[in-house]
């Protein structure tokens, strides 16, 4: 009897398996928009301070290369690139996100593969596979872990980012199946940030180190390094450790049949915030527009959240940027001032703002199950919110989001996205003509050299 094949085995023949096939057209044309967004999410991300501070260690750290640091003049190799624009995709929580393992999977993948497709002068086409490739992946991977490994704290970004990286980077390097499995061992064997990184600058750092790892293990595994090939399932290997043993095998064997990036989807963020308190905004905002209420008539603003949205947004009283990014109290008075939520709003002058601290004190958050009247279904995404606005006479006025604008069930129009990625290129404040790179990015596969790109 032939015993059952190791995950890993499993991993690498998907991946030899996704390079041959044709992806549907729906697969790619999300990509498409996914590179769009997560290029736009570096060039912004790529000027604030924290990630100016990565850039000069880093550029003490890595070799020159030929490789680009989205939004500067400079190069280095695969691996020193792969970590800036890893760090700079997320550092603004501006990247997308996907409910497979709750992961911010382009802000990974996407650095990781770009790297090595500019650090042998590869096609746009070969990237783009190669970026669905790591995406699948990793999702397959996240399904059967479940989000159970996030809710216990574990910092799905890193642990299954590293996951796409190395895949992604494999389906590029086109090596052996036996160098794929090393590859993907070694990138997995070392992975493992907290969620304690919430609200600092280690979130983004780690989003970095995820894709810097995908590139090393593999030029390791090119060099004949391996790693344990029973790494998911050794008793102290990661299905034990980060799931007390729970593993749905189903998922891995269905790679290339089922897409991650249809079921459960990509969601691409509206505003420069955790995801958690986009559905809580879009709600106030829907309440605000249809009863036409003045902010001065708000007597109290209360948001009924499932403990996910909880768990992310613990800074009532924010003091720093990134308190700012996870605080609902914040987003919520944003949007009631401003209408909006906006880069140039994440600053200590919006912040300490003393009418946005008056708004903040106004809202209130609070655990609670989903409204008698609304059912669980697909249309109702894990981070959804019921909104309840108070007036100073009386007044109430509710508003159920069970998913926000932007979500994979809601998507944004292509104008929208466009849009979005103008303001990153205007917020990067680089000399690139926006049109210009948004046509280059939204048409990769017909990109000669991925050295052209940026």
């Amino acid at each position: 009897m032939k015993s059952e094949k190791l995950v890993i085995e499993k991993l690498a023949a998907g991946i030899i398996n996704l390079n041959s096939i044709t992806f549907p057209e729906k697969v790619v044309s999300i990509a498409k928009e996914l590179i769009v967004d997560v290029s736009g999410a570096i060039l912004a991300g790529s000027c604030t301070s924290s990630v100016h501070s990565i850039f000069n260690a880093a550029s003490e750290i890595y070799s020159a290369g030929n490789c680009n640091i989205i939004g500067r003049k400079k190069s280095l190799n695969p691996s020193g690139a792969a970590f800036i624009n890893g760090a700079s995709a997320h550092s603004l929580e501006f990247d997308d996100n996907c409910y497979a393992g709750v992961v911010h999977g382009s802000a990974v993948v996407f650095p990781a593969v770009l790297a090595f497709a500019q650090h042998r002068a590869l096609s746009g086409l070969d990237l783009l596979k190669s970026f669905i490739v790591g995406l699948e992946i990793e999702f397959a991977v996240a399904k059967a872990f479940s989000n159970s490994i996030y809710d216990k704290g574990w910092w799905t970004t890193s642990v299954l980012g590293s996951v796409g990286s190395a895949a992604g980077v494999a389906s590029l390097a086109k090596i052996n199946i036996r160098e794929i499995e090393n590859a993907l061992s070694l990138a997995v064997s070392g992975v493992g940030a907290t969620r304690a990184i919430r609200g600092t600058s280690a979130k983004h750092y780690y989003c970095g180190r995820a894709a810097e790892n995908g590139v090393i293990s593999n030029i390791l595994a090119m060099n004949g390094s391996n790693g344990p090939l029973d790494v998911f399932e050794d008793r102290n290997g990661i299905i034990s450790i980060l799931n007390d043993k729970v593993f749905e095998h189903s998922y891995i064997n269905k790679i290339g049949k089922e897409f991650g990036l249809l079921n459960p989807g990509v969601d691409i963020k509206k505003y420069p915030v955790c995801y958690a308190s986009h559905a809580a905004v879009d709600g106030v905002k829907s309440i605000i527009d249809s009863k036409n209420i003045s902010i001065d008539n708000i007597d109290k603003i209360v948001c009924t959240v499932p403990p996910i949205i909880a768990s992310n947004l613990t800074f009532q009283n924010p003091k720093t940027v990134k308190e700012a990014q996870f605080s609902l109290e914040f987003s919520i008075a944003m949007m009631l001032k401003y209408g909006d939520i906006k880069l140039e709003h994440l600053s200590s002058e919006y912040i300490m703002d003393s009418d946005i601290k008056k708004l903040i004190n106004k809202v209130e958050m609070n655990v609670g199950n989903l409204p008698k009247n609304v059912k669980p279904s697909t249309k109702v995404c894990p981070e959804w919110s019921n909104v309840e606005l108070f007036t100073k006479g009386g007044e109430g006025h509710e508003k159920f989001v069970g998913a926000p604008l932007g979500s994979s069930i809601n998507p944004l129009t292509g104008n929208m996205l466009y849009k979005k990625f103008n303001s990153c290129v205007k917020f990067s404040d680089t000399k690139f003509v926006t049109k210009s790179i948004y046509e280059k990015l939204i048409n990769i596969e017909k990109v000669k050299n991925c050295r052209e790109l940026f």
